[in-house]
């Protein structure tokens, strides 16, 4: 029997990519959707029929808390602005519902950190769980490049360089939570995360990073407080690496590169270049549908979350990027890492 679910939020990732795989999962039926204005509940549920509607504007009976009351509901997806989250996720967690919630895990470490505690101590996560979703975990293009750097042996060196602008008519930047954000980073945090995540798949556990050190700086007046990321890290085997962000730049470069033992590895856009001989990743999503999947079927087995949805990853994910943010207010003083794994 498919498992009733709700999308908490209805911003531009809910349009284009829960409510697409949550259609897709067999293993789950979209029963409702809330976001702050029925007007955005509304046009997320366009062309979905038999889906109920909760807003904080729709009066008595139609409130988060009371879609949170309803027993055919058993897990939500939950994609609010960053500092919104962990109220939404605690409520949901207490009121006994499965969560997967968006990545940040939090919009600081210390908050990821209290909100995390509050789970394993408030929560018996054998019976209800919580995972944050990072869909570049899913991603085709990351995992088999993660899979060819297995085969070149240890990682002694790598840089990461991805650069774009973020423009004022991005949709993305359009949102108002984003635009203005009261929150570490800006764009640095709500995309950097994402490359974080995608690094440390390729490194794998292993060789997780120890220490970073960084240098920051706003290049567009529209993006801030920061929009760019320059940073030296160094891993547990002693490998050392480069990662640059910037969503302010006038560059465009998407490059994850690895040199091992045996040989480079390089990931450009959509190609996974080993040796020389380059491998074409057809694109075949963002990583969602297969991420809400397998949450699905996390809560029909039972137990633990699956480890790349733990909050622990995310949590080693946002500790990264506050690292290099931190690093670089203090001129690029060398940071350890604490919570990685």
């Amino acid at each position: 029997m498919a498992i009733g679910v709700a999308i908490i939020g209805s911003g531009n990732f809910a349009k284009e990519q829960h409510l697409p795989a949550v259609k897709a999962a067999t293993d789950l039926q979209l029963k409702a959707i809330y976001s702050r204005s029925l007007k955005s509940a509304q046009t997320l549920a366009n062309g979905t029929s038999d889906v109920d509607l909760y807003s904080d504007d729709s009066g008595t009976g139609n409130s988060y808390d009371d879609l949170l009351a309803r027993p055919d509901i058993g897990a939500l997806l939950i994609g609010l602005p960053i500092l919104n989250q962990p109220e939404f996720i605690k409520k949901a967690l207490l009121a006994g519902k499965h969560v997967l919630s968006e990545k940040p895990i939090a919009k600081d470490v210390a908050t990821a950190r209290e909100l995390l505690h509050w789970y394993q101590t408030s929560i018996d996560s054998s019976k209800v769980i919580w995972a944050v979703g990072e869909n570049f975990r899913y991603m085709t293009k990351f995992l088999f490049a993660a899979e060819k750097v297995r085969e070149m042996g240890r990682v002694r060196h790598f840089r990461v360089n991805v650069h774009s602008l973020v423009k004022q008519d991005n949709k993305y930047f359009l949102t108002f939570w984003r635009k203005i954000p009261e929150y570490q980073g800006g764009f640095l945090l709500d995309g950097g995360v994402h490359m974080v995540a995608g690094l440390r798949l390729i490194l794998g556990s292993t060789d997780h990073m120890i220490a970073v050190s960084a240098q920051t700086q706003q290049l567009k007046d529209y993006l801030p407080p920061v929009d760019t990321a320059d940073a030296v890290v160094s891993t547990a085997s002693g490998a050392t690496g480069v990662i640059s962000l910037s969503w302010g730049s006038d560059f465009n470069d998407n490059v994850f590169e690895f040199a091992c033992e045996k040989g480079v590895v390089t990931l450009c856009f959509d190609s996974v270049t080993v040796n020389g001989v380059e491998h074409h990743i057809e694109f075949d999503g963002k990583g969602v549908g297969p991420e809400v999947a397998e949450f699905a079927t996390s809560i029909i087995k039972g137990g633990s979350v699956a480890k790349r949805q733990s909050p622990e990853e995310a949590l080693a994910d946002l500790e990264v990027l506050e690292q290099m943010l931190q690093s670089g207010e203090k001129k690029g003083d060398r940071v350890m890492l604490r919570f990685q794994i």
